[in-house]
């Protein structure tokens, strides 16, 4: 059983892959966002899609775990990255909206998790799948779910022309402030604004401790 999913998957991430390196190379080409309903190019590539999502899910619940030798402990992160990863997933998911993310032109959005990554659909689920592998930490599961990370690089990586040419100069001032997949300068910086404030708030408080038992020491003296 598990190794017709696997084989299933594998021949629908070939076909993935060759859709989007086509259409990154070929300007004339477009497999993503797909032309439309109806196309051969939508058929083929929405069924290839769930097939792989699909066999990535199934095979890391039906095929026998130990390629890797890991621990029991990293193979419980990986299920808490897969669990983080998948709430943030679909809080994006429900910003987008279901039209955008079908690459309907619905709007550019920008704003709440938008903010730090341009593709937070992809910058979460491609952890998600990650931590997938990891929990399961079976063979074609790992071979899967890289499949599956390449295919969300590349189909953000052919995006960027489309919604440039769907958004004009809109999206191409959106993309100088905000980068592809993760904002690592704003994430350190809010990281930094937050270690400052919670350190001035322990000081303050040491502070005030320190008063208080300065002036109770005294008011002992005092009394005796």
């Amino acid at each position: 059983m598990s190794y017709c999913v696997f084989a299933a998957g594998l021949v629908s991430a070939t076909v993935l892959l060759t859709l989007l390196i086509r259409t990154l190379l070929d300007s004339d080409f477009r497999a993503w966002p797909s032309p439309g309903p109806g196309t051969w190019q939508h058929l083929i590539f929405w069924s290839a899609f769930r097939i792989l999502n699909l066999s990535a899910i199934v095979l890391a619940c039906i095929e026998p775990s130990g390629a890797l030798g890991l621990h029991e402990h990293v193979r419980l992160a990986g299920l808490i990255v897969l669990a983080g990863s998948l709430s943030l997933y679909l809080h994006a998911l429900s910003m987008l909206g279901r039209a955008n993310t079908y690459c309907k032109r619905e709007g550019l959005v920008t704003s709440g998790i938008y903010r730090w990554t341009r593709n937070p659909q992809y910058a979460t689920i491609i952890p998600m799948y990650a931590g997938l592998a990891l929990a399961a930490d079976g063979a074609g599961t790992y071979l899967l779910c890289g499949a599956l990370g390449a295919v969300y690089v590349l189909m953000a990586l052919v995006e960027e022309p489309w919604l440039r040419k769907a958004y004009g100069a809109t999206y191409v001032r959106y993309c100088r402030r905000v980068p592809r997949f993760f904002n690592w300068r704003r994430g350190v910086a809010w990281c930094s604004v937050s270690i400052r404030q919670l350190d001035r708030q322990l000081h303050l408080r040491w502070i005030e401790r320190s008063t208080g038992s300065t002036s109770s020491t005294k008011a002992n003296r005092v009394q005796n």
